[in-house]
């Protein structure tokens, strides 16, 4: 029974650990995404304000 018991532990502790390393890996897949809205976002500004300053100097 002990034997058992013991497998079952360490069954459940790989499962925790493969839990915190599917989040992980999650988060750096979804890491570039992230920055690719964050530049499209900034851009999108920067497309504007050059857009201001054009009507601006005309």
């Amino acid at each position: 029974m002990k034997v058992i018991e013991n497998r079952a532990l360490k069954d459940e502790e790989k499962m925790e650990l493969q839990e915190i390393q599917l989040q992980e890996a999650k988060h750096i897949a979804e890491e570039p995404d992230r920055k690719y809205e964050e530049v499209a976002h900034k851009l999108v500004i920067i497309e504007g304000d050059l857009e201001d300053y054009r009507f601006e100097t005309e």
